[in-house]
């Protein structure tokens, strides 16, 4: 099966966990490095352990950041992004993009 070109398959937890992390997150924590790759990182790190939900319309996107309105999913979400700070930084690889 050859997927169409023309349609986009979009994971709709990234832009609920960059916003979550930008607006939520970085204003009431003091990051030990915020450059791009430590940030990148971070963010990554979270979505390779949250579900990820996926939709190919702007409507699926706004029903599954509906969804993530509730306060248990909210929850999760920061649980996530704390545990990927904690392990970015204690190893961060920020080094590693500089080679």
């Amino acid at each position: 099966m050859e997927l169409a070109r023309s349609s986009s398959i979009i994971n709709s937890m990234e832009p609920i966990v960059v916003s979550f992390f930008e607006e939520q997150l970085l204003p009431n924590y003091q990051l030990k490095c915020n450059c791009d790759k430590c940030t990148t990182d971070i963010i990554v790190l979270t979505l390779n352990h949250l579900p990820a939900k996926y939709t190919t319309t702007q409507a699926g996107q706004a029903y599954i950041k509906a969804l993530y309105m509730n306060p248990q999913m909210q929850s999760d979400i920061l649980q996530e992004l704390t545990r990927s700070i904690q392990i970015v930084e204690a190893k961060p690889q920020h080094w590693i993009a500089d080679r």
